[in-house]
Formats: C-alpha cells, structure tokens, sequence
C-alpha cells in the first residue's frame, strides 16, 4: 500500500516544545462533512477555517495529516523549511536584504510573518510570469508546442527578466 501524508501546519504562538500531532485517516471517512460544516462555521478566522478544512479533506481523500506548532521566530533552517528551499539560499536570501533578520547571537532568526509574507510575493511573481508566458505563447501561437520548445522558450524568458 503507498504511503501517503498531506501536511497542514497550523500557526501556534506558543508553545513550541509541544510535538506534532499526526492523525490517520479513518476508517469509514462519512463522518468528516459534517465535521467540515461545524468548523466552516465555528472557526474564528479564515485562515483557520482553510486549515482545518484542508485537514478535514486531506483525511476525506484517505491522507494522514500533521499538525504542528511554528514558532513566531524561525532558525535560518526552519525558515527554509517553510520556503522549501536551501538553508544555503535561505542565508542568501538574508544576506542580500530580500528578508529582514535578527542576530540576537551568533544565530540568525527570522520572523514567521516576514517569512509568510516573501513566500506570498514570491508566489506572486511566479503565477504573474507564468500568465505573461501564456499570453505570449498565445500571441505567438507557440501554446501549443513541444516540450524541448517549451524548455528552450523558458530559458529564453528567464534570461531576459
């Protein structure tokens, strides 16, 4: 049977040393719509209401789920983690002032919203880039071409942006 796991990390001020909580899905999976309505109702906030609802789907669908805390200053490492890129290109990031930090010590520590905020911008720019290269792929009427054409058409626009 494969292995699957859908992750959901809900936000915890406090608390950090608390270990995550990892539930399976279960058996009979009927019961979790109307666990689903309950939380779209009870939630207090949005962003809550969209983590326990893709929790609830996440089990639905036959995926365990993980919920953990995260702390509001992250380690060079976490931060990473959340960005899922290289500790290496985290602390390039820092060093090239793309994200505030703080060095209370030797370690560099970076605040969760900052970090949330980059990777929305992030986000951002590359769904804004992806819908210019449809554009003129369209214009051009090159959307429909080959893989090798569509590599070397990527190249191309990362080298002139």
């Amino acid at each position: 049977m494969e292995a699957r796991l859908s992750c959901v990390s809900l936000v915890s001020w406090k608390n950090w040393t608390m270990s995550p909580t990892v539930v399976q899905p279960p058996a009979n999976p009927a019961g979790l719509a109307e666990f689903e309505i309950i939380v779209a109702q009870a939630s207090p906030t949005p962003s809550i209401r969209e983590a326990f609802a893709s929790a609830v789907r996440a089990l639905a669908n036959g995926s365990a789920v993980r919920i953990e805390p995260v702390p509001q200053l992250l380690s060079t490492t976490q931060a990473a983690d959340l960005l899922s890129i290289s500790r290496t290109t985290m602390v390039k990031l820092l060093e090239d002032g793309k994200l505030p930090y703080e060095r209370p010590n030797v370690h560099r520590l970076v605040r969760l919203d900052d970090v949330l905020a980059h990777k929305e911008r992030r986000s951002a720019k590359r769904r804004a880039f992806l819908d210019q290269l449809t554009r003129e792929s369209v214009a051009d009427g090159s959307f429909f071409i080959t893989a090798d054409e569509a590599d070397a058409a990527l190249e191309r626009a990362k080298k002139n942006s």
